[in-house]
């Protein structure tokens, strides 16, 4: 609190104590006092308007000194009415009832929707495992009847599986650790499981796998492999999505960093325009390539960013167009590594 705002506020009293100062100034004078008298009498005035006011401003700026404080503290600030100490003027109790009132307010509105959007997180995930299961029906049907059309339903089935975790996972997007394990994986055959559940995508585009990961512990992070592979799915179908027509490939390597891992996924497709490289986490972005002619909804590599954050797992990307994209998921290193 500045000096010359609280004197901005006390302007209706300075002036009254002016006007008052004035008055009985005049007063004794009219009265035959001395001007000497009328002078000490004004000057002891002024200084007792002055004490007060250095007093006042210093107890002032303290008070919200310290409230500025205890807001900055709290994990939830709209409960300063809750923390804050007792005031000795009228203004400040009843400002801080007026706030306890209104936040009271707030938090029951703010339960409520957190009911309701609970309510129906609760509901999608039980719609999910019910779709799931004509879903696996119809897949082993398929494999029980041979033929082309059989292999493509079951290829559109297993598109339909993907976006249906895709769905499970948007809907516990905020509490993913619900349904999480955090153990050594091999990313060898992490990486294998998710390239046989893609196997029917690369024949189709005849796209050529170049994995070049070693099969020993030098491959081995902590992690959850059931979330690593939903993440390999984004990444996967974005390599499918957008590669080219002719010697196609992915390829897929490690590099060891300083206390991390990095699972390296690149493809010779489309590649990523310079302007886009900054936007591509983004939810709903879909870029130049995701507008010329290949559907794209911009939402796979958003859940891959929020997925990464909340599995300490870092994500960047390099691409240059018309050559090349690279994803970069980078592992930090665990005790299990440092112990190996």
């Amino acid at each position: 609190m500045k000096l010359t705002h609280y004197l901005e506020d006390k302007a209706f009293a300075l002036l009254l104590n002016g006007i008052g100062l004035f008055l009985l100034c005049l007063f004794l004078h009219l009265s035959g006092s001395r001007s000497t008298d009328i002078l000490i009498i004004a000057a002891l005035w002024l200084l007792v308007l002055l004490i007060w006011l250095l007093i006042d401003f210093s107890r002032r700026k303290k008070y919200f000194a310290r409230l500025f404080t205890q807001l900055a503290e709290l994990d939830q600030p709209y409960l300063i009415s809750e923390v804050m100490e007792s005031s000795p003027h009228l203004a400040d109790r009843l400002y801080r009832e007026i706030l306890r009132s209104s936040n009271r307010s707030v938090i029951e509105k703010i339960h409520r929707l957190e009911d309701a959007q609970r309510d129906y997180k609760e509901y999608i995930e039980q719609w999910i495992h019910q779709v799931k299961l004509p879903l696996t029906a119809a897949t082993l049907i398929c494999e029980n009847h041979f033929g082309e059309e059989s292999r493509r339903l079951q290829m559109e089935l297993r598109k339909i599986d993907q976006l249906v975790e895709q769905v499970l996972f948007y809907a516990r997007t905020e509490h993913p650790y619900q349904d999480y394990l955090i153990h050594p994986v091999n990313l060898r055959e992490v990486v294998l499981s998710a390239i046989a559940e893609n196997k029917p995508y690369f024949i189709q585009k005849n796209m050529q796998i170049r994995l070049e990961l070693p099969e020993d512990a030098a491959s081995i992070v902590s992690t959850d492999e059931k979330w690593v592979i939903f993440l390999l799915n984004q990444i996967f179908s974005n390599c499918i999505k957008y590669s080219r027509g002719q010697e196609a490939y992915v390829r897929i390597f490690v590099r060891r960093g300083h206390q991390n891992l990095t699972l390296i996924i690149e493809d010779n497709g489309l590649g990523i325009p310079k302007e886009d490289q900054t936007r591509i986490f983004d939810k709903g972005f879909t870029g130049k390539n995701g507008r010329t002619g290949v559907k794209s909804t911009g939402i796979g590599l958003y859940l891959c960013k929020k997925l990464c954050d909340k599995l300490d797992i870092g994500i960047t990307c390099e691409s240059k167009e018309g050559f090349f994209t690279r994803i970069l998921l980078t592992f930090p290193d665990s005790d299990y590594q440092k112990l190996s």
